[in-house]
């Protein structure tokens, strides 16, 4: 690793989970989140991660009401061939 972004010639011992800047052990900012060298990094990493949860529950939603889409596409094509049969062949 290389030195530390604040203190030249400190050696970095970790680099910030956002913007990635080295960091020595009186710099880094230790959170349930990660390693940052700033209040702000943490608070764009928190927001990234949030958008992120919502982005996959949207998507998972989104193919939840595929598949129901699927199925009644499913049964209206299973009537009409039911319907074309009876009606060309009895």
């Amino acid at each position: 690793m290389a030195e530390c972004f604040f203190h030249t010639g400190r050696p970095a011992v970790a680099r910030c989970k956002q913007c990635g800047r080295g960091l020595c052990s009186q710099c880094r900012i230790v959170t349930e989140q990660g390693i940052f060298c700033s209040d702000k990094c943490a608070q764009t990493f928190a927001v990234f991660v949030q958008r992120l949860k919502e982005a996959e529950e949207r998507q998972a939603a989104g193919r939840r009401s595929s598949r129901w889409e699927q199925w009644v596409f499913v049964l209206i094509l299973l009537a009409v061939v039911f319907f074309l049969v009876k009606k060309f062949f009895f």
